[in-house]
């Protein structure tokens, strides 16, 4: 039986199905790291998108300390921090959008964020305002009205809704990338186990081949010499 394999058209049919089943891992194994790479990106971007909630936040947080102390002192170094990290949280926002624009409930919580947060900034910069022009105690009045609005507590709750769809799809992501490495790795062993075997196959048959060719010729030395021809006239 090894013989039949080995020889003819055995050893072909055999490096057909050979060549057939290491082509079928190679695609199925580039499937896979396709897919693993995809799993990675989305990994990728859940993570972004938690790193840019959390900047995003403390900026907030950083504003309304800076607000809260012109308030209380009156000095304008608290003004320029203040304005910038107004600016830094647009952008914030806009980066924070961009990285869930394939989600729709996301989308419609970063634009309900921003909304938030635009009301917010209005608020503080009503506050320094009347800080500037009528004195403390009127500022005070108007922080006053701002905390019973809960607009801060909003934004709060908002991007824990944010944060927690994000921590969801993370893990959901990192499942399915730790699932396809595995594949990956188990198809790139199985290519190694195949192509290890063709080899073998090859191996066997080019050595049976020359064993089949040095039988041959020792039968041929082996033969007695052949009478000459008798001489023609």
């Amino acid at each position: 039986m090894l013989h039949r394999i080995c020889s003819g058209k055995g050893l072909i049919l055999s490096l057909i199905v050979g060549f057939i089943a290491v082509e079928s891992i190679v695609a199925a194994c580039f499937l896979s790291l396709v897919h693993l790479r995809t799993s990675d990106n989305w990994v990728s971007q859940s993570q972004h998108v938690l790193l840019e909630l959390e900047r995003m936040m403390g900026t907030v947080t950083g504003a309304e300390t800076n607000q809260r102390a012109y308030i209380i002192t009156g000095s304008d170094d608290y003004l320029s921090p203040y304005r910038d990290a107004l600016d830094t949280i647009e952008s914030r926002i806009q980066r924070i959008g961009s990285l869930t624009r394939h989600n729709t409930t996301q989308q419609n919580r970063v634009a309900y964020l921003a909304t938030q947060v635009e009301q917010r900034s209005d608020e503080m910069d009503h506050a320094i305002v009347t800080r500037r022009t009528e004195g403390l105690p009127f500022a005070k009045s108007v922080v006053a009205v701002n905390q019973r609005n809960r607009t801060m507590d909003t934004i709060y709750n908002i991007a824990g809704q944010i944060r927690e769809e994000e921590t969801q799809a993370l893990e959901r992501h990192r499942a399915d990338s730790e699932a396809w490495a595995l594949t990956t790795g188990s198809f790139t062993v199985a290519f190694f186990l195949v192509t290890a075997a063709l080899f073998a196959l090859c191996g066997l048959a080019m050595k049976m081949a020359l064993a089949s060719q040095a039988q041959a010729e020792r039968l041929i030395r082996a033969l007695p010499p052949h009478s000459a021809s008798p001489a023609t006239r």
